[in-house]
């Protein structure tokens, strides 16, 4: 059926431009392909479609019964697949989704900027911390935190995503002084159903400490976890611009400063055949110049 399509194709044009050389030109083929497609379509129909001589050709009955379906598909393989391949670039369409904690960081500057510069590029933008299925859900790039699991996907780090371990005085006075980070896992967590439910402490020494805890709350949100930490109701490890202001009006703690957390990477995930002139790879050039470290509070 496919190779039907492609024959009545090369069919119409032979018989619109009246030559095989003529037809096959304007198809991009050679005069013994496109000879050799009609000669196919007349098997697979059972007819004869052209009277041939040494200099001309001409329709028989029935081939001028299947030219009208034959330059129906002609016509429509010419007002899609070739006026598709001539579009204007201003009709790009860009689809992207961004973890929703992100929306304060460095990486919606960005964004913004290339919005700007390239105005001729539509663009849609969902800001959630649920994994989409990029290829399920039509996306051309994805922007995830954390590590990513294997797949026929293209990847790239474009930022580090610092964190620091807060929680509110009024949480902290409750339970005993936290003096090593053993002693994390005996405070109440917030835990986030997209990472697991541990954590690896680092010093200044490079010494480590493994902690794993049994969450009191679980949201799918980093901003709904940070914003629970802030009214006392657990522990929660959000990125450092996520907190920054409130550490330095007092309103939050940080819990165990000389400890640190391993930053979380964040990287641009797209599908692998996406052409190197789209939106996409533009913007990941123009990510190039950002800052290493999505360690900034904006707005």
């Amino acid at each position: 059926m496919i190779e039907d399509i492609r024959y009545l194709i090369a069919f119409a044009k032979v018989a619109e431009t009246g030559s095989f050389s003529a037809g096959a030109k304007a198809l991009g083929l050679s005069t013994a392909a496109a000879s050799q497609y009609v000669s196919r379509l007349e098997k697979s129909l059972g007819i004869p479609l052209f009277y041939r001589s040494t200099r001309r050709l001409s329709l028989t009955f029935d081939g001028a019964r299947v030219l009208q379906t034959a330059q129906e598909m002609l016509g429509l393989y010419q007002d899609g697949i070739v006026q598709l391949k001539q579009r204007p670039r201003a009709s790009r369409k860009l689809k992207i989704t961004i973890p929703a904690v992100l929306i304060r960081s460095e990486l919606m500057v960005q964004i913004a900027r290339f919005i700007r510069e390239y105005p001729d590029v539509d663009i849609s933008i969902s800001c959630s911390d649920t994994r989409y299925d990029i290829i399920g859900e039509s996306f051309d790039l994805a922007f995830r935190i954390g590590e990513l699991p294997d797949s026929s996907l293209k990847a790239r780090q474009v930022f580090l995503l610092p964190r620091v371990i807060i929680a509110s005085q009024f949480l902290l006075d409750e339970y005993p002084s936290v003096t090593h980070p053993k002693d994390l896992a005996d405070l109440p967590w917030i835990g986030l159903t997209m990472r697991p439910n541990h954590r690896t402490l680092r010093n200044a020494s490079g010494d480590t400490c493994d902690i794993r805890y049994v969450p009191r709350i679980t949201v799918d949100s980093i901003e709904a976890a940070y914003q629970m930490a802030r009214q006392g109701l657990g522990v929660t490890a959000p990125p450092n611009f996520l907190a920054k202001n409130d550490l330095d009006q007092g309103m939050l703690r940080e819990v165990m400063p000389g400890w640190s957390l391993e930053p979380l990477k964040v990287h641009a995930v797209w599908p692998s055949n996406v052409p190197a002139s789209s939106p996409v790879h533009i913007l990941l050039k123009s990510l190039g110049h950002a800052p290493a470290s999505l360690d900034q509070l904006v707005g």
